[in-house]
């Protein structure tokens, strides 16, 4: 191994060192050491679904898809769930570490990095007791690639969009309010608790820009065989992705000094 390699490989002991040290920092700061901190990574979501079950149920005999209430809506903000909590704890993942920024050896991607594991380890978790759970009760058949395709698109776009807002809300408190109340309603346009297909144009055509409609559609149809769902655009939803996570970390590498500093 000549001295080039050496330094590369040390280097990535050194990065992957920190990152791991922040994955624990995280679930301490995040979870605690009380069951109750990590049984609420499962009660936000559950709670929402079965709020959103016993709502629809009582006004409606049957669901826009199948038979079970709980099973649709589960399918439905679950999906969403995954991109809203990537986003959430990515844009924060700079201004919850920026004490440890102080140390040049730590980078921002480091607290990205790390917080983008145990997002997504966490989801997982979550992902097994809610369907698990449902599948007690409801028969469930997956079809597990569009499931892992439209989790990680969620993912991705949850990145991308939590490290641009890293520096958008570090560069402007006015653009973080404005966020919180544009993004706290937009379950309701994600294709939660309704059908695309059943909405008639113009409106159909306005929601289909949203992507987390076509990310919805996509979960679903890996627990519906029938569900088709054609109104998925593969190329805009994974081209959506890609360019946000892109866009995003550039961002954060053109601002890497303005967001090490207090707000």
């Amino acid at each position: 191994m000549n001295v080039y390699s050496k330094t590369f490989v040390e280097g990535l002991k050194q990065q992957l060192s920190i990152i791991a040290a922040l994955i624990i920092r995280e679930m301490i700061t995040r979870y605690g050491n009380k069951f109750g901190g990590y049984m609420w990574a499962v009660l936000d979501p559950v709670l929402t679904i079965g709020i959103l079950t016993l709502v629809f149920s009582a006004i409606a005999r049957v669901p826009p898809l199948g038979r079970s209430f709980v099973l649709f809506f589960a399918t439905g903000y679950f999906a969403f769930y995954i991109y809203r909590s990537m986003q959430e704890q990515i844009s924060k993942a700079v201004s919850s570490n920026r004490a440890l920024l102080s140390y040049p050896i730590v980078q921002p991607y480091d607290a990205i990095v790390a917080r983008v594991i145990l997002q997504v380890a966490t989801l997982f978790a979550v992902s097994l007791v809610l369907f698990g759970t449902i599948g007690i009760y409801v028969e469930i058949s997956v079809n597990a690639e569009p499931v892992l395709t439209a989790a990680s698109i969620a993912v991705l776009l949850g990145l991308g969009v939590g490290a641009s807002n890293i520096v958008w809300f570090h560069l402007s408190s006015t653009y973080n309010q404005i966020w919180n109340v544009i993004n706290r309603p937009a379950f309701m346009v994600s294709g939660v608790f309704f059908l695309p297909e059943n909405i008639p144009s113009p409106y159909r055509d306005i929601l289909m820009w949203n992507p987390m409609i076509h990310v919805v559609g996509l979960f679903r149809t890996g627990f519906y065989p029938t569900y088709r769902a054609p109104y998925i655009d593969m190329n805009f939803i994974v081209g959506l992705a890609v360019f946000s996570v892109t866009f995003g970390f550039i961002l954060v590498w053109l601002f890497d000094a303005k967001i090490r500093e207090p707000q």
